[in-house]
């Protein structure tokens, strides 16, 4: 079950019904590489705009290629496979160098469509508003309490993010988009004790949180100016 699921994760609906199959050398080799290949592409796209990432992590892949290609009934390249997989992991996590140390920073990324693509999945099927006001709920919370440390209580970004548990990278972000929404409504963010008042916001927008349907744009004019 468990690499039935794994390779649903690379190839969808392809991988479906292979659970009895994880015992097939071959076909293990086979829908591996296929994964393989799908990281390749995928991790270029990443790597693009780094040299050495890009280097390394297409050596750990190949290397993983070419363990998995030699695998048989008779040929256990277990640990040549597990060496590889852990090495690209390494780099994927900024660790590089072989000296234990992070050597790059990592920040993930939803758009809207995503992020409402894993609410949709991970709730039971409900009315559209509901399932706004439900999945938006947390969201709605955490930017209104950043925006009451930072904004109301005086604490600096570097307090709100221990505070939080978060980076202060993201609560930048959390307080740009709230800047965002202010000069775009021309209002002062809602008070933590009014959470039903707070907008979800998204990168590229907000829905109003009287009408939780309606979707509006950032204007084209409007600039974070968050500071420490």
């Amino acid at each position: 079950m468990e690499f039935e699921m794994a390779l649903m994760g690379v190839l969808g609906r392809k991988g479906m019904g292979k659970a009895s199959l994880a015992s097939d050398a071959r076909f293990v080799r086979e829908s591996m590489l296929k994964v393989v290949h799908k990281w390749k592409q995928r991790i270029r796209n990443l790597t693009a705009m780094d040299e050495r990432l890009d280097m390394m992590t297409m050596g750990n892949l190949e290397q993983l290629d070419r363990a998995i290609k030699d695998m048989s009934d008779s040929t256990n390249n277990d640990w040549l496979i597990i060496s590889a997989l852990t090495s690209l992991v390494n780099r994927l996590l900024g660790y590089d160098w072989d000296d234990g140390e992070v050597h790059r920073h990592l920040i993930f990324y939803r758009d809207r469509d995503q992020e409402n693509f894993d609410h949709n999945v991970m709730l039971e099927p409900m009315d559209a508003v509901e399932t706004l006001r439900s999945t938006g709920k947390t969201l709605r919370a955490k930017y209104a309490v950043i925006d009451h440390l930072r904004n109301r209580t005086g604490l600096s970004v570097n307090e709100v993010a221990n505070v939080m548990g978060m980076s202060e990278y993201q609560v930048r972000k959390i307080l740009s988009r709230v800047e965002q929404y202010e000069n775009d409504q021309r209002v002062k963010f809602s008070d933590i004790s009014k959470i039903e008042r707070t907008p979800l916001i998204y990168d590229d927008g907000y829905r109003n949180p009287r009408d939780l349907t309606q979707f509006a744009q950032w204007r084209g004019s409007n600039r974070s100016r968050v500071t420490e």
